[in-house]
């Protein structure tokens, strides 16, 4: 392994910073075979513009005009991608998992060479990744201490490697040994938010006084309105009340066609269009990609190209 110094600026302080160039062994630790050997190298990394030998647009899109696909891709507006940090249009959770993705996800994943029982890709729901409250290969010294503690910075797991707080020592492990001030900026915030996150366990509760009855289980239907109690914890709307329905408004300002609705925090969603009720395709708007947004009002516009059109919304909790 070789090393050199270059000179950085920091804060507006010079200093230098030595890279190290990894060995061959060191590269083959996360550039493995469950991994896809090439680290990245998808469409949540992709779906985003640059310009490549002068041509300028999604890098999907450059790539599929220049044929280097044998099937034609998902219209990019519809695809998800990966948020940077400071994306603040986007809620903090969706960049927080963004992130966790982009540096972690490549090992820390089922199937994936790394140790443990948690799931860092992008595409489960936050429950699914076994990060809240998980148990660690490697807990520390303090019982407490877990993955991801809502609102507890101090026995979160993963934001202690990072930091190389609490006794914890770095991850990742090779590759770096600067410490990423924004991303552990990130990751506290988010965890502090987790704290006010509310779980479908938390809301039967609330709304059943209990989480064991068969009328709060998600498949049931409470209050007859045709929406199961999954739909309503997922829409924000009122379990035990009929009347209560999730209904998003369309209409047609001058030109163009609007849609819009409110959700709870923590939801992706995407909208699906009809002419007949029957045949439904999701609608090629940008923002259409399933990323849940910092606000809970959404709002589309596009040209109007149809005297008639239904909507539906496809709703998943992150």
């Amino acid at each position: 392994m070789d090393s050199f110094g270059f000179n950085v600026i920091e804060n507006g302080i010079p200093r230098t910073q030595q890279y190290l160039i990894p060995s061959r062994a060191q590269c083959l630790a996360c550039h493995t075979p469950q991994a896809g050997h090439a680290l990245s190298f998808n469409t949540r990394q992709m779906n985003r513009s640059e310009t490549i030998h002068g041509h300028t647009g999604n890098q999907i899109d450059l790539l599929r005009l220049a044929g280097y696909f044998t099937i034609t891709p998902t219209s990019t507006t519809l695809l998800p991608r990966h948020l940077r940090p400071d994306e603040t249009g986007f809620s903090l959770e969706a960049r927080s998992r963004s992130y966790l993705a982009v540096n972690c996800a490549s090992c820390h994943f089922a199937g994936g060479t790394a140790p443990g029982n948690f799931d860092m890709r992008p595409q489960l729901t936050f429950a699914q990744t076994g990060l809240l409250n998980g148990v660690a290969v490697q807990s520390g010294a303090d019982p407490l201490n877990r993955l991801i503690v809502a609102g507890d910075t101090a026995h979160s797991i993963v934001l202690n490697r990072m930091a190389v707080t609490n006794g914890f020592t770095r991850m990742p492990s090779i590759g770096s040994a600067e410490l990423d001030q924004g991303g552990i900026t990130l990751i506290t915030n988010w965890i502090n938010q987790l704290a006010t996150r509310q779980s479908y366990a938390q809301w039967r509760m609330l709304h059943f006084g209990n989480t064991t009855s068969p009328e709060g289980a998600p498949t049931f239907d409470a209050d007859h309105d045709g929406q199961m109690n999954e739909q309503e914890f997922l829409t924000g709307t009122a379990p035990l009340l009929g009347g209560s329905l999730f209904t998003p408004q369309s209409g047609v300002q001058g030109s163009q066609s609007v849609f819009n609705f409110t959700l709870p925090p923590n939801r992706g969603y995407q909208i699906e269009i009809s002419l007949d009720l029957l045949n439904w395709q999701l609608w090629d708007v940008p923002g259409n990609n399933g990323l849940p947004a910092a606000s809970p009002h959404a709002t589309f516009t596009a040209p109007l190209t149809d005297m008639q059109r239904f909507f539906r919304v496809l709703v998943r909790e992150q």
